[in-house]
């Protein structure tokens, strides 16, 4: 055992970059939420971007150190204590036994990404040891973290504090997502187009690792409000045969049923990751 978990916090699972590969299987990719944060965490430690680390959302954990290590922190503005003294994301942090890491509650943004220079040993599946919540597997036994988990890691390593530090991540409350059009984008007639384009869109409460619902204006369909269940990515815009829009995230099925009218670019996951409920989007869309 490397260190144990004192306050698991809201919601933190263990994540890499996915499952890849097995999307025909019905099984999704999962990982990281916002994978630009993550890859950050992973190269202040000089790790593989595909590293497993610790994501938490809104509220980080609280751990003890048993051996010395490094982690490096990078995403939402969390406040970070090591045994009670201020830290800051974006550069080394080195725990020796004894030590305290205590990641509290965001102030801004959503998920936050902890990363070990060390091989967390967690075992994976179809190459991946992501988190799968909704059927209980990958990860730590499947589940999120929590008071009293031990974890292994392998190749720990010290590395040199050094003073400089990685800019925090700009987060807003208002983002203009980038995105291209999908499979049924042409279903819709051109004054639904420029709904959807036109339209300021605010996120619901209804969102998760699996999709972020977005409330506004109705998108009112005509007769053709369903498809033949088809494949879907993070990233998927869909439309609802209510006339709402759900945008598919990192834990998104495989397949789905709904119109498929646009899908968002990698960084506008990202952004889109990082925000909560109440903030406003709209789309830039590229034919």
């Amino acid at each position: 055992m490397s260190f144990e978990i004192i306050d698991g916090g809201f919601l933190s699972t263990i994540q890499d970059n996915g499952r890849w590969g097995v999307q025909d299987q019905g099984i999704p990719v999962s990982g990281f939420m916002d994978v630009t944060s993550a890859n950050i965490a992973n190269a202040i430690l000089g790790n593989d971007p595909n590293a497993p680390m610790i994501e938490m959302c809104m509220k980080g954990i609280t751990l003890l150190a048993h051996i010395p290590f490094s982690v490096s922190f990078y995403g939402a503005d969390m406040e970070l204590k090591v045994n009670d003294k201020i830290n800051s994301q974006g550069k080394i942090i080195t725990l020796n036994p004894g030590d305290q890491l205590k990641i509290g509650f965001s102030k801004k943004g959503t998920y936050g990404y902890l990363a070990f220079k060390g091989v967390l040993d967690i075992p994976k599946i179809y190459n991946s040891a992501s988190t799968y919540l909704p059927a209980k597997f990958g990860g730590y036994f499947g589940r999120a973290l929590q008071k009293g988990d031990r974890i292994t890691l392998l190749c720990p390593e010290q590395l040199p504090t050094r003073h400089s530090v990685i800019k925090a991540r700009n987060i807003s409350s208002e983002n203009l997502l980038e995105c291209f059009v999908g499979p049924e984008w042409n279903l819709l007639t051109d004054q639904q187009k420029q709904k959807v384009i036109n339209s300021e869109f605010t996120i619901s409460k209804d969102i998760n690792r699996i999709g972020y619902r977005l409330e506004g204006e109705k998108i009112e369909l005509g007769d053709q409000k369903e498809i033949i269940s088809s494949g879907m990515v993070k990233g998927t815009v869909q439309l609802t045969s209510g006339g709402d829009l759900i945008i598919m995230m990192a834990d998104a099925p495989t397949t789905g049923g709904y119109l498929r009218i646009l899908n968002l670019n990698s960084k506008a996951c990202d952004s889109l990751a990082q925000m909560n409920t109440g903030g406003k989007v709209k789309f830039s869309v590229t034919n």
